[in-house]
């Protein structure tokens, strides 16, 4: 568990802060919720300290959803005098229970909370405001300095958005935002967002982005392509093989492959064998593969080593020949010899023997004398080896 408040931040503090944010303006004009009727700093106090958690959750709850500015400092002083102190989720409850009545408020408590707080409680009131009045919780958020919890703010503040009903508004947001990789993140975010709702809802904001620059598409299609593959696996295929080809679904095919590869290697290489011969099928195998290898190397290995022989796993072959040259290139040279494709073998092979000289010199050139490599490759070799002292 994570304390709400530390020594230096005290409740005294703290109501100034509450105050502060109070005089920025008038208060929002929601509906009033009831006032001290049901809080009290015994009825908290109780709650915090039930050892039931799902009494405790219970009560709490029900404590925080009559949150009002009348009550708020006997909250905040019944917290802070609890022996049991809030869990994340229930300093996020309470964040979103403040953002209802005083967004400007809740993001000042939250902005001198202790900084392993800050973030989560920051967040909080951020996604909440939002979804109320987005106009609002963008411009609190041109006053943060600090970079990482900008960031972060700003994808919850997006999501916020989406959730309140705006996407339309919010895809404008981003898409309007300069390239770079801070906007790659908030569309992936927006991505995940929507394919944990349903496969067409992440698929009709991707199609809906035609008229947006080419970078902003294929930066959209290929999020969506990822989102979609991690919660909705036949519907990504079906979307992604439908537009195969088109220049601002490039790299879409690789990512659907990448969420598979891990649980049904034979279903993921089968698929991308089966798409169109090209420059994108062989990066998309070479690819996949290479992450497979680096996250389950044995695994990995273990599969193509049983694979049935076919030239559309050569970009696989020549990724665990090269991962294997540095350390054994015999090993090496056994898998390159794999390759189908007589000029992606000999390229291999080169590239192999070019370490190898590197480190190894005689045992290099005992093995280039037996190779049968062509004399322009054998000569390629040659020349990378050290001078001779």
């Amino acid at each position: 568990m994570k304390p709400i408040l530390t020594v230096s931040a005290t409740i005294a503090t703290l109501a100034g802060v509450f105050l502060l944010g109070r005089a920025w303006g008038p208060e929002p004009s929601l509906p009033e919720l009831p006032a001290n009727l049901e809080i009290s700093a015994r009825a908290l106090s109780e709650a915090l300290d039930d050892p039931d958690w799902v009494n405790r959750t219970y009560r709490l709850s029900a404590q925080l959803q009559h949150l009002n500015s009348s009550n708020l400092p006997v909250v905040l002083e019944a917290i802070e005098k609890s022996s049991s102190k809030l869990t994340n989720d229930e300093l996020r409850l309470l964040m979103h229970a403040w953002t209802r009545f005083d967004p400007e408020g809740a993001f000042q408590f939250a902005l001198f909370a202790p900084e392993e707080d800050r973030r989560r409680m920051g967040g909080a009131v951020i996604y909440g405001w939002a979804q109320r009045d987005p106009l609002a919780a963008r411009g609190a958020l041109l006053g943060i300095q600090t970079t990482d919890l900008s960031v972060f703010l700003e994808e919850r503040f997006v999501l916020g958005w989406i959730s309140g009903g705006g996407l339309v508004e919010a895809h404008d947001y981003v898409a309007g935002l300069p390239p770079s990789k801070r906007r790659e993140l908030l569309v992936s975010e927006v991505a995940r967002t929507l394919a944990r709702q349903s496969a067409p809802a992440v698929i009709d904001w991707a199609e809906g982005v035609e008229g947006d620059e080419p970078r902003f598409r294929a930066t959209v299609f290929s999020k969506a392509s990822g989102a979609l593959a991690e919660y909705h696996r036949p519907e990504a295929v079906a979307w992604v093989l439908s537009h195969y080809g088109e220049p601002h679904a490039e790299g879409g095919a690789k990512l659907v492959a990448l969420n598979w590869a891990g649980s049904d290697p034979d279903a993921a290489f089968a698929w991308l064998e089966s798409l169109p011969s090209g420059e994108e099928k062989t990066e998309a195998v070479g690819f996949v593969f290479a992450y497979w290898l680096k996250t389950e190397p044995g695994k990995a290995a273990a599969w193509l080593e049983t694979a049935p022989p076919s030239e559309a796993l050569d970009p696989a072959m020549r990724v665990v020949a090269q991962a294997k040259q540095g350390k054994n290139p015999v090993v090496a040279l056994q898998w390159a010899r794999r390759i189908h494709d007589p000029g992606t073998r000999e390229r291999t092979l080169v590239k192999i023997g070019q370490s190898w000289i590197q480190e190894d010199p005689e045992a290099a050139r005992r093995w280039l004398a037996v190779s049968g490599l062509p004399r322009a490759a054998q000569k390629s070799i040659l020349g990378s080896s050290p001078p001779i002292r």
